[in-house]
């Protein structure tokens, strides 16, 4: 969050400089001109700091997919630990059950080791006399015959028993040795636990990490989308300064055209009352020349009358030719003809794009997960691609601005502006009339965009709108 802090103070500086009052420059261009420097200083540095906030963490995308196939593994892990611990558990009740069998065969060897040795008593007791021997020196035959019996049913079942003790003491062994073997397979679940209980400790503090990195790339995701919508609101202030300015100016100069048209207007109508009245004098003066031209022919005839009549009376001679004043045309007031003046039409249509690039982001579409959306769009141009100007207009600007790289700014209307963001450089300069296909600049190399790339927004009475609409 410390690096955010000279972002706040470079926003703070933007805003400023778009608030610039009108007594600060004189037009426009001069205005732009006066604060592109510290725009491009203001750019740069939110770029560098943009730059270390994308180097210095993985997207919220990559992290949720590692939370996610770590989660798996760790459900996997227990799985399996449950599994060792089951067959732990089975194992560990046949070992119980294998050792109540030992314990269950070694009475019964210890039962027949009894009944062998009370065998072997009886025997010993009875001497080493064979069976024939007791049959000869005894005087009751019959005796000597259950004696033999019993002798021989006694000598079977001794052999019984030893080879009953024998298997029994076989099937101890034996039983012992599964027991062995369990226990060593008990023992190796054992170990396995104990790395699948590590495995499990290891991946949980994984998760830990990951889940704490998550968090923190939310946190500055977010203060990315602050700056995204701040350097929007920059744009927008920026545009609607503009916008104000050149409405401003173009009032001014049609007030200025208007002023002069009322002054020449002014002018001729003095300068067609003027001629009226000369034209009025002179006719008056033509008035008062005929009429005394009148009268000095009327005294002139008096007298030639009177000099007709002394001649007739004395010498009597022919009358006289009268004299007449010659007619004097007046010419007619000429009144001048006020042409109207010209006004500029604006051409609607479909405009060519500004590079021949397929669109990479579309109108409307969110910038980043949970942020502002393009206000414009951009093409997938290689870096250094011309960009030409999709219809003709009057650049308003060209330089760095926060969020947008070098962009250009033309007034396309009265009411519609074209931005052309992105770019490497301006091949413009502020106050240029530009004509369809006319060089803006070239296409800029990665950025704040994140890749190459042009961007285009047009602004329609202020407000963006879908640049499809304006281009082929």
């Amino acid at each position: 969050m410390k690096d955010l802090t000279p972002t706040a103070v470079l926003l703070g500086s933007a805003l400023f400089w778009v608030g610039i009052g009108p007594a600060q420059a004189s037009n426009l261009p001069q205005k732009i001109h006066e604060n592109r420097a510290r725009l491009e200083s203001i750019h740069q540095n939110v770029s560098a700091l943009q730059a270390q906030l994308a180097d210095k963490q993985k997207t919220q995308a990559e992290l949720r997919s590692e939370i996610a196939q770590l989660d798996q593994r760790i459900q996997s892990t227990q799985r399996q630990l449950q599994s060792i611990q089951k067959q732990r558990q089975q194992t560990q009740q046949e070992i119980s059950e294998l050792q109540g069998q030992i314990d269950k065969l070694q009475q019964e060897l210890q039962t027949q080791k009894k009944i062998l040795a009370d065998q072997l008593r009886a025997a010993y007791m009875l001497g080493g006399e064979t069976p024939l021997a007791v049959w000869l020196q005894t005087e009751k035959p019959a005796e000597i015959g259950r004696l033999s019996v019993y002798y021989r049913a006694l000598a079977k079942a001794r052999l019984e028993l030893i080879a009953k003790t024998q298997t029994t003491s076989k099937e101890i062994i034996k039983t012992q040795e599964r027991k062995k073997q369990q226990e060593s397979h008990l023992a190796q679940l054992a170990a396995q636990t104990q790395h699948q209980e590590t495995t499990l400790e290891a991946q949980r503090n994984q998760h830990a990490t990951l889940e704490e990195q998550l968090v923190k790339r939310i946190a500055a995701d977010q203060a990315k989308i602050a700056n995204l919508q701040a350097n929007a609101n920059i744009l927008n202030g920026l545009v609607q300064r503009l916008s104000v300015q050149y409405a401003q100016q173009l009032a001014a100069e049609r007030a200025a055209a208007e002023a002069a048209a009322r002054k020449r207007a002014a002018e001729r109508l003095a300068a067609e009352q003027a001629a009226a009245r000369a034209a009025a004098e002179r006719r008056a003066a033509e008035r008062a020349a005929a009429q005394e031209r009148a009268r000095i022919a009327a005294q002139a005839a008096a007298e030639q009358k009177r000099a007709e009549q002394l001649q007739k009376e004395l010498h009597q001679p022919p009358p006289p030719t009268p004299v007449q004043a010659p007619p004097i045309a007046t010419v007619p007031p000429v009144t001048p003809s006020i042409a109207p003046p010209a006004s500029g039409a604006v051409g609607h249509g479909s405009f060519p794009p500004p590079v021949s690039a397929p669109v990479r982001h579309l109108f409307g579409t969110p910038r980043v997960q949970g942020g502002p959306n393009w206000q414009g769009i951009t093409f997938a141009a290689p870096a250094s691609t011309p960009v030409h100007a999709i219809a003709p207009g009057m650049v308003l600007y060209a330089g760095p601005l926060r969020g947008y790289g070098e962009i250009v700014i033309v007034q396309q209307a009265n009411l519609v502006l074209a931005i052309y963001g992105h770019l490497a450089k301006p091949a413009v300069q502020v106050g240029q009339k530009l004509q369809t296909g006319s060089l803006v600049g070239t296409v800029g190399s990665g950025g704040e965009m994140g890749d190459d790339g042009l961007y285009l927004e047009i602004r329609s009475q202020g407000h963006p709108v879908n640049p499809l609409n304006f281009i082929r």
